[in-house]
């Protein structure tokens, strides 16, 4: 079922999404409870999903993947597990906050009706899994069956893009009856305007957004030892970078002088490639436009192998 793009981002704007809610559990790797809080809030933006550049390439490259082979993941799902389509009728919602858009609502043969979802991961992030999907993944296909009000849920994870691998899961309630406790609680405190804490390690983006507006005042912040701390370890962390730079330099260069012109070495537990990165030419800039050409140089990768 195709969604008109402003319907969608209004009802992005007034629902914690599937995707979203596992910042309320402090286990999404790409977003915090502190940015999610503020997007709603409407103080930052939020980043359009698979959007694209001027230029005409994702802002996203695995949004964007995902995206687009989504359907023929569970097209060739459909093929090999016999689900059949069950009627789309839009995004989900609890009437309450939460909801979102599931990749595709089916009845499996065995199982009845349930959600399918899917992702794409390489081999090695495949491997780190263990058991079972992260706990973010998890939550989202457990939100949508709650919202949905169906028996479980089927992940289906194309790894390497080459192969197929598929995880079914009953719907927990417990865990979802938990979902929209929590997501109950958070537009609560959107409304009563309470922001939750920030995490420095992780929200420092959305802190230089809530605060891009600057004026002229000064603030003495005598007196406050955590400014006063923060500050020697920022500048402790930026001498550390430097550091480190320069030790990666001196490493690549004897790198460098051991390959000569090799483009692959082998040490003991590593392979060592380098790439040419060809040059640019200078060419004569438009009106209005400043051209500078660029050198060719070599690119190092280097990986450790696995004992």
């Amino acid at each position: 079922m195709s969604i008109n793009p402003d319907q969608d981002a209004i009802f992005r704007a007034k629902h914690v999404g599937g995707s979203e809610v596992s910042a309320l559990f402090g286990c999404n790797p790409w977003l915090a409870e502190f940015e999610l809080w503020h997007r709603k809030r409407g103080t930052i933006a939020t980043p359009e999903f698979n959007a694209i550049k001027p230029d005409g390439t994702p802002e996203n490259e695995r949004v964007f993947w995902g995206v687009k082979l989504e359907a023929a993941i569970i097209e060739a799902a459909m093929e090999r597990y016999g689900y059949i389509d069950r009627e789309d009728t839009g995004p989900l919602s609890n009437g309450e906050g939460l909801g979102g858009h599931p990749d595709r609502p089916v009845t499996c043969p065995q199982r009845g009706p349930i959600i399918l979802e899917t992702k794409m991961v390489d081999w090695l992030e495949f491997k780190k899994w263990g058991d079972e999907p992260p706990l973010n993944y998890l939550l989202q296909g457990n939100t949508y069956a709650g919202l949905d009000y169906v028996n479980g849920f089927d992940m289906l994870v194309l790894v390497g893009g080459n192969k197929l691998e598929r995880i079914q899961y009953e719907f927990r309630p417990k865990l979802f009856a938990e979902a929209e406790r929590r997501v109950k609680a958070f537009w609560q405190s959107v409304h009563e305007n309470r922001p939750p804490k920030p995490d420095y390690s992780r929200d420092v983006g959305a802190l230089k957004e809530v605060y891009a507006d600057q004026d002229d005042e000064t603030l003495d912040l005598a007196g406050d030892n955590r400014a006063a701390i923060a500050a020697a370890e920022y500048l402790a962390a930026a001498e550390e970078v430097k550091l480190a730079q320069g030790r990666k330099d001196a490493a690549q260069a004897e790198l460098i002088d051991k390959l000569k012109t090799a483009s692959v070495g082998f040490a003991d537990g590593f392979t060592i490639r380098s790439t040419l990165v060809k040059a640019i030419a200078d060419r004569e800039a438009k009106e209005g436009e400043i051209i500078k050409g660029r050198k060719a140089y070599r690119r190092l990768t280097i990986k450790e192998l696995e004992n």
